[in-house]
C-alpha cells in the first residue's frame, strides 16, 4: 500500500489493542512502546553500546543510546544511536547515528529525497544529505537492531 497521507495507513493489529493512534500525535501508544522496550533490551545485549534508554521515560517515542565506537576500532569518543518505530503497516522506523561532524541513519519513512521509504543517508559537517536506497533482511524491530548495528560498523571501519 502506498500512501501520502499518514492517516490512510492501517495501523498495525498485533498489539494488544490499546495501542494510541501510531501517528506520533503526543498520545501513548501502548504498541510502540512495547516495541521499543524491546529495543532497549537488544541495544543493551550489544556490546558496542554504553547505555540505552527511552524517551520520554514513560512513554517511549524513541531510543537513544550511547555508543563507544572505539570497541569496533573506530576512532570517535562521543556516539549516539537514535531509534524510532512507528507501528503502522507497514512500520516506519529510523536508526540515525550521530557523532560530531558526521551523522548517518537506516530510514523506512517517506522521504521526497529518495524513490521508495527504504533508505540510507549520511551527512559530514553539517553539509547536505546522500541518500541510498537499501533493503532490509529483518522485519522485527529486535532483528533490525542487530542488522543496522552491523551494518553501521562496517560504514565505520570503513570510513
Amino acid at each position: 500500500m502506498v500512501a501520502d497521507d499518514l492517516s490512510e495507513r492501517p495501523l498495525r493489529t498485533d498489539g494488544d489493542g490499546t495501542g494510541g493512534d501510531g501517528t506520533g500525535s503526543g498520545g501513548f501508544d501502548a504498541d510502540r512502546h512495547r516495541i521499543l522496550r524491546d529495543v532497549v533490551r537488544e541495544l543493551d545485549r550489544h556490546p558496542v553500546v554504553v547505555d540505552a534508554r527511552g524517551h520520554p521515560p514513560s512513554t517511549f517515542t524513541e531510543v537513544r543510546a550511547t555508543l563507544a565506537p572505539e570497541r569496533w576500532g573506530y576512532g570517535a569518543t562521543e556516539a549516539t544511536l537514535r531509534v524510532t518505530w512507528r507501528p503502522l503497516d507497514p512500520p516506519e522506523f529510523a536508526f540515525h547515528y550521530s557523532e560530531p561532524g558526521f551523522d548517518c541513519g537506516w530510514h523506512h519513512e517517506p522521504n521526497p529525497h529518495v524513490r521508495g521509504d527504504t533508505h540510507y543517508q549520511e551527512r559530514t559537517d553539517g553539509g547536505d544529505y546522500s541518500y541510498e536506497a537499501v533493503d532490509f533482511d529483518g522485519d522485527t524491530a529486535v532483528e533490525l537492531v542487530w542488522e543496522v548495528t552491523e551494518r553501521l560498523r562496517e560504514r565505520l571501519v570503513d570510513r
